[in-house]
């Protein structure tokens, strides 16, 4: 119930403010909200319910907007009542009674029952985190009884009852369900009519598809599911149009009845060019579940068109069918005829060049003669054609002279241009001058360009969304022409309609999400000019967000000309459990876990806990994301970090040192552009270095505890179409490390690396990758020698592949890897897809790392090649890869085999 007081039917307390009496003057302007009190909120905020309701405190307030406000209001599906008070006078209080509807939070099961809980819950029509509807409880629990009596429980009883919570407005309903004493199947048999009996290969196969049988309750959907297989296998064995079913029920035996229909056999005779799979595909008996003459031309029609695609133009299929009371069987006798191929092609009355038309049609000189192309590619002409002007352009004929002996075809067009059409005028009707000049550069288009139809259609297209972009959802834009001679007036005649406002909006369906989460994604406000473009990017922004399965957005017409926003989100599921295991070349055996959740609080906050275990470390994340910082899109991250890890130099599987590290990062990411963004971050860690090889210990703190502490800038440059597997694109990232005194470090360093990669699709299988990457290091102060866990080193999967783990680079006395203060690695890669997600990668590497920065040298570069098998997965391509050295040292192996998931880079 709704009452207005004030209002009394609009005309009583407001008096003349809202509804001057008969023969007064208007009023010269509406009250506007004094205090706005609302009672009785409990699932959403005051902020987000006077947003949907559209007055605030300052407002004007009418019998109208009450009326709209208390509409948009009940479209959240919360509210049970709303019932609103205007006080009298300029500035009337308003109060707000609201009665929300109660929500279930649980569907309790109990008693004694057959069937598993989720069934139960997936039969009982009210759902957890749906409005409760008290209406239909009892429908609801006759509903559950149908579902399980059709599970072969028919005795089944159920009681009901609604259990209020300690939250408001939050109910649980408890089920009690006793089941009773179901069905049982004691026999069950599969018959068929005398005429339709199967041979005993066919009887058996369809046993083996039966997934109900003696014993077992008689559940209908389960004997429902039977059917659909029985229907299925026959459908394989070339059986068209088979029946299973129905089943008869009595005294605990089941009996269902089968009707296999005809078996349809095909066979291909005279095919050599094309492979019978090949040409059976095109056989269309099957899915159209029919066998006739027309299903039968159909068929050769698709074989000879396939047959002209490869270049035979003379093929000829006849068909023999006979049939008997069980069996249809149809053999294709094939005449291929002889492979043509495109000698010539010629063009006769043009103006153009031959080059550029030859570029227009699929007949091209080299290829296959598919005589089905002459038809479209004089289609193709005449567009081209009238694209440039050339309204009366037609295509003559074209020509095809055989020579059957040499294989070849020559092709002569024949085409007459006539004359070339332009633009005299071009003008546009009921709109100011202003405007008109506008409207000209989006048409793109001015008096003495060519003619073209499809320009204008595009021209009037981008007028349109121009119009929209303002609200004017309703402009309409048509457009005449008017040729004389070869001169065409173009006239766009344009009516405005009424201009449309963002009114207020209304979310729907966010019971886990705040509503500011949502509210902070829309970039439109109210009163701004109604775009459609503008909701479908904040469509888009918000199933970025990663919490919705859906979104959907209404608009509703309101007073005058606002169009208010009904915007419905379907939440999913915001936590996760992962967990894998793998192998890997260097750490042996691998496995992680790691619980996740994106929604923290209802503001889509992210909290990760991290597992990561292997034969040489242990390593422990934990993680917090905030997605606004500062009151703004400013993702933050922060994890704290524990790791405990052996290095080994991967040629003889010492242990060069352990550590042991403890760190906190905190680091944030703005957007610059669509491309481009810029990162920042700083961290502290404590790191114990110990057991470490006196050859590899290049400076004091290679050994011990060290506190580590920096800040570090980075730009990241991505244009890539796909970051797991791309295709085209660059990636480029900068950084630069400083670790200073200032920062509670106790080692100084300032280190700076870059990584950049460049991908071409050279064709559709075929994908040229190209990488660089490089660093360099500096002591600062007393800090001459990076710490050992602060050097670069290369090797491995990921750089220089016929090196083994870590292992380039300087060596200390005993031949083991001491990293350095500067490396240059760079790759190049021919991804290639085989088919079926199979693909196979040559590639070339070649890197080194040097001590010091002006110790580096381009002879010292070492170069791999090897060849890589990938296999695509949804997170990405798993890799295996064998690295050659193409400059094998005394003692080295000669390459090395590398297991990873995803690309080297």
């Amino acid at each position: 119930m709704i009452r207005f007081f004030t209002i009394l039917l609009g005309c009583i307390l407001l008096g003349a403010v809202l509804c001057p009496a008969e023969g007064s003057a208007p009023a010269e302007q509406a009250a506007r909200a004094g205090t706005i009190r609302v009672d009785g909120l409990y699932s959403v905020g005051r902020e987000e319910f006077l947003a949907m309701f559209g007055i605030r405190e300052g407002s004007p307030v009418s019998a109208a907007l009450v009326r709209d406000g208390v509409k948009r209001a009940f479209l959240k599906g919360i509210f049970e009542d709303i019932d609103v008070t205007v006080g009298d006078g300029e500035q009337p209080e308003v109060h707000i009674k609201i009665r929300e509807r109660d929500f279930i939070t649980k569907v309790r099961v109990e008693g004694d029952y057959g069937v598993s809980k989720r069934v139960i819950r997936d039969l009982f029509p009210l759902k957890e985190e749906q409005a409760m509807r008290y209406d239909a409880l009892s429908a609801s629990v006759e509903a559950l009884k149908h579902g399980l009596s059709r599970r072969g429980f028919p005795s089944t009883v159920v009681a009901a009852a609604v259990e209020k919570t300690s939250r408001p407005h939050r109910v649980i309903v408890a089920l009690t369900v006793n089941t009773g004493i179901p069905l049982l199947i004691n026999n069950s048999a599969i018959t068929f009519s005398p005429s339709s009996t199967p041979d005993q290969t066919i009887v058996q196969g369809i046993w083996s598809e039966m997934i109900i049988a003696a014993g077992d309750i008689y559940d209908e959907s389960r004997l429902e599911q039977n059917e659909r297989r029985i229907k299925h296998y026959l459908k394989r064995q070339g059986y068209f149009r088979p029946v299973a079913g129905p089943a008869e029920f009595r005294e605990g035996t089941l009996d269902i009845a089968v009707n296999p229909g005809k078996r349809l056999t095909v066979e291909l005779i005279g095919n050599s060019a094309l492979s019978a799979g090949t040409l059976l595909r095109e056989i269309p008996f099957f899915e159209s579940e029919a066998f006739n003459d027309g299903m039968v031309d159909e068929t050769i029609d698709r074989m000879i068109s396939l047959y002209h695609s490869q270049g035979y133009p003379y093929t000829q299929i006849a068909p023999v069918v006979t049939a008997d009371d069980r069996s249809v069987k149809a053999t294709f006798f094939v005449f291929e005829g002889e492979r043509i191929k495109v000698g010539s092609i010629a063009f006769r009355g043009v103006s153009l060049q031959p080059k550029r038309l030859q570029g227009i049609i699929s007949l091209t000189e080299g290829a296959v003669y598919n005589p089905d192309a002459i038809d479209k590619d004089k289609e193709s002409l005449r567009e081209f054609y009238g694209a440039l002007g050339y309204l009366d352009a037609a295509v003559k004929g074209m020509e095809v002279a055989v020579d059957r002996e040499k294989g070849t075809a020559s092709i002569t067009v024949s085409i007459d241009e006539g004359e070339k059409t332009t633009i005299g005028s071009v003008d546009f009707l009921g709109v100011s001058d202003e405007t008109k000049a506008a409207l000209s550069g989006i048409a793109g288009f001015k008096a003495g360009d060519t003619y073209n139809d499809v320009d204008i259609a595009d021209a009037r297209i981008r007028i349109v969304e121009h119009f929209g972009s303002m609200g004017f959802t309703s402009a309409d834009v048509s457009v005449a022409r008017t040729l004389e001679g070869h001169k065409a007036a173009i006239t766009f005649r344009i009516t405005e309609g009424q201009q449309k406002v963002f009114g207020d909006t209304v979310v729907v369906g966010n019971s886990q999400t705040r509503y500011e989460v949502i509210r902070r994604e829309l970039t439109h406000r109210e009163g701004q000019p109604f775009n459609v473009r503008t909701v479908n990017e904040e469509r888009q922004r918000l199933y970025k967000l990663g919490l919705f399965t859906d979104v959907e957005v209404d608009s509703l017409d309101a007073e005058g000309n606002r169009r208010d926003m009904a915007l419905t989100v379907h939440e999913g599921n915001a936590g996760s459990v992962e967990f894998g295991l793998g192998y890997g070349e260097f750490e042996k055996y691998r496995g992680l876990m790691e619980v996740s959740y994106r929604n923290l609080w209802g503001m889509n906050r992210q909290g990760t806990f991290r597992v990561e275990l292997s034969s040489l470390e242990k390593r422990f994340l934990l993680q917090y994301g905030e997605p606004w910082f500062l009151g703004r899109s400013l993702p933050l991250k922060v994890f704290f970090l524990h790791e405990n890890r052996k290095e080994l130099n991967a040629a003889n599987g010492e242990i060069l040192y352990r550590l042991n590290r403890y760190a906190i990062n905190a680091g944030v990411e703005e957007k610059l552009s669509e491309t481009l963004k810029g990162k920042f971050s700083y961290e502290f860690s404590i790191v114990r270095t110990a057991d470490v090889k006196p050859s590899v210990i290049l400076t004091r703190e290679d050994t011990g505890t060290i506190a580590i502490s920096g800040i570090k800038p980075a730009l990241v440059y991505d244009t890539r179409d796909n970051a797991l597997d791309p295709r085209r694109g660059t990636f480029a990232e900068a950084s630069l490390k400083i670790a200073s005194l200032v920062f509670l470090s106790e080692a100084n360093f300032a280190k700076a690396e870059f990584h950049a990669a460049r991908f071409h699709a050279l064709s559709s299988r075929i994908t040229l990758a190209l990488a660089l990457r490089g660093g360099v290091a500096y002591g600062i102060g007393k800090t001459e020698q990076l710490p050992i866990v602060e050097r670069f080193f290369l090797g491995g999967r990921t750089s220089v592949r016929g090196y083994a783990q870590d292992s380039l680079g300087p060596r200390g006395s005993d031949g083991n890897p001491t990293g350095g203060n500067a490396f240059f690695a760079g790759s190049v890669e021919f991804r290639t897809n085989i088919g079926r997600g199979v693909g196979l990668v040559p590639f070339f590497d070649m890197g080194n790392v040097w001590v010091k920065a002006g110790d580096i040298n381009p002879k010292d570069l070492k170069f791999t090649t090897g060849m890589g098998l990938r296999y695509n997965t949804p997170v990405g391509p798993l890799s295996v890869d064998y690295g050659v050295k193409l400059r094998r040292e005394t003692g080295e192996s000669r390459g090395e085999l590398h297991f990873s998931v995803g690309h080297a880079f």
